[in-house]
């Protein structure tokens, strides 16, 4: 369980594919095994996991990509998406959302573009 945003909504997943699919998430659920090896039976904590700062739709977005391999945007979360994949290291998404980004790229979006490419993680 993710409680995502300000809204606190509740995001439901499961942890072997958010695992499989992605080291970040990976580190994030393993956390607090004590003795992974030596204990096989140890079960990570169920959460819930806070994650304050990124908006419910764009999270939504990245877990539709760990399930589908495909995720569908729109010009309100396309660069939140762009960056959340950079921050999770998913290379398969960041490049859908570069392409959706040049096919869709608007002047009144150009200077928020232009923003997030050079603004730091």
């Amino acid at each position: 369980t993710f409680v995502v945003g300000r809204e606190q909504q509740k995001v439901f997943a499961h942890r072997c594919v958010l695992a499989c699919r992605c080291q970040a998430f990976q580190g994030m659920l393993s956390q607090g095994l004590t003795g992974s090896e030596d204990s096989p039976g140890s079960v990570p904590p169920q959460g819930p996991f806070i994650l304050g700062n990124v908006q419910p739709e764009v999270f939504l977005a990245v877990i539709e990509f760990l399930y589908t391999n495909s995720v569908t945007l729109n010009s309100r979360i396309a660069l939140d998406v762009l960056t959340s994949s950079v921050e999770y290291g998913l290379q398969d998404l960041c490049k859908l959302c570069v392409k959706f980004i040049k096919d869709t790229l608007s002047v009144e979006q150009v200077c928020e573009a232009l923003q997030v490419s050079v603004t730091p993680l």
